[in-house]
């Protein structure tokens, strides 16, 4: 059973289609949350449960081995395969989004399918628009500082698989990690440590914590949205230990909310893969001061793509640019979101 029995068809909604739970839950619930121009709501979130390859098979079962020759109704072959009533179409949506990774080691992989997916989704207003991660989406969180030079050259050798592998290299040396969490751990530690198990008043908690937006009397301010939320003996623990946390994430200290020093961190994530992605297409390290927008015209999806391949052919050898292109969904909405970084 699904959250979309019962519900009346919206029409004219944006869609994203990820592959599971870290996608929504994690990236784009910030990203969202942190681009409030978007207009995109978590519930615009399709999870898809599989990979790329299972869903160019899905799409060969429903439109046949020639499906590049028709108009792919992506929202009626995921709404059908999961069971959506009412089912719904591609005329439904505004612009339609699928975020996928790489899966170079997956037993399905095949040049052929990917760079047939790549070429065909190109259009988000039309049957959708396709962003290949590499190796997989938690490339976001692969720099190690900020800004991170070493980031140009970064790539992982083919032979590092499964996924868990990356995800754990990553994890380990990653500088945005504990920015990323950071909303998550508040609310576990409120639910699990400190016993607010009525969801609404976590929430409100939560959200109260991540508007802090100065340092001073901080102690104070945490007792404020504690009180009456959380039993007394736990309190005094609570208020220090949430102190520590927000010190450790920094964003207070810098006179700014969660939200807004996130947004910064992201704007910075984003300009990373943008000369990433013209280095990889283009061999060109090339960077000016102004030229932003120009640069990141330049990125051309397939041609990654097809770099991308070739590198990673080679077993022993090969090797995979670490990339996120699904940030790329800001400034092509618009640029001028990142213009301030």
């Amino acid at each position: 059973m699904n959250d979309y029995i019962g519900e009346a068809r919206k029409r004219r909604q944006n869609l994203l289609i990820v592959e599971g739970n870290h996608e929504k839950n994690e990236l784009f619930m910030l990203l969202f949350r942190c681009f409030p121009e978007m207009k995109i709501s978590i519930d615009d979130i399709w999870i898809y449960g599989t990979n790329i390859y299972m869903l160019y098979d899905d799409i060969v079962n429903e439109y046949g081995e020639e499906w590049e020759e028709d108009d792919i109704d992506l929202p009626f072959i995921i709404s059908k395969k999961q069971g959506f009533i009412p089912l719904r179409y591609k005329e439904d949506f505004t612009n339609i989004i699928l975020v996928f990774d790489y899966e170079r080691h997956d037993a399905k992989f095949s040049e052929k399918k990917i760079v047939q997916m790549q070429r065909c989704f190109m259009d988000s207003t039309d049957m959708g628009k396709l962003y290949i991660n590499y190796p997989m989406i938690e490339s976001y969180q692969n720099l190690c500082s900020l800004p991170d030079e070493s980031y140009a050259e970064k790539k992982i050798p083919v032979t590092l698989r499964p996924g868990k592998k990356y995800k754990a290299f990553v994890r380990k040396d990653s500088v945005v990690n504990k920015f990323i969490d950071f909303p998550h751990k508040i609310n576990d530690l409120l639910e699990k440590h400190f016993k607010i198990f009525n969801s609404k008043k976590r929430k409100k908690c939560c959200d109260e914590i991540l508007e802090i937006k100065t340092k001073d009397n901080l102690l104070e301010q945490i007792q404020c949205i504690l009180d009456g939320n959380i039993e007394k003996d736990l309190g005094d623990t609570a208020k220090y230990q949430l102190k520590a946390m927000i010190n450790h994430v920094e964003y207070a200290n810098r006179g700014q909310t969660y939200w807004q020093y996130m947004r910064k961190i992201f704007i910075q994530i984003i300009f990373h893969n943008i000369y990433k992605a013209v280095q990889i297409q283009c061999n060109d390290h090339f960077k000016e001061s102004g030229k932003n927008k120009e640069q990141f015209n330049r990125i051309n999806l397939e041609e990654i793509l097809t770099e991308q391949n070739i590198v990673s052919k080679d077993y022993e050898k090969g090797f995979i640019w670490v990339l996120c292109t699904c940030i790329f969904l800001i400034p092509e909405y618009n640029f001028n979101l990142i213009s301030e970084g």
